[in-house]
């Protein structure tokens, strides 16, 4: 989620797109130069499922209090 505000990028797929090639990302997120990129629809249930519950809340207001 911080790569999408960061970079402006405008979905999951494009993300994921940008990670086949962008080895900054790839070490932002933890995968190896040779490991395979997480499937667009997996990552989106992933997503979804974090934001149903309160750990983005805390991701986002960490030290805030």
């Amino acid at each position: 989620m911080f790569l999408h505000a960061f970079y402006s990028i405008r979905s999951e797929r494009l993300l994921m797109e940008r990670l086949e090639y962008d080895l900054l990302f790839r070490w932002f997120v933890g995968i190896g130069i040779d490991d395979a990129v997480w499937d667009h629809s997996m990552f989106s249930k992933n997503r979804d499922r974090l934001l149903e519950g309160d750990l983005a809340a805390k991701l986002c207001f960490m030290g805030h209090g």
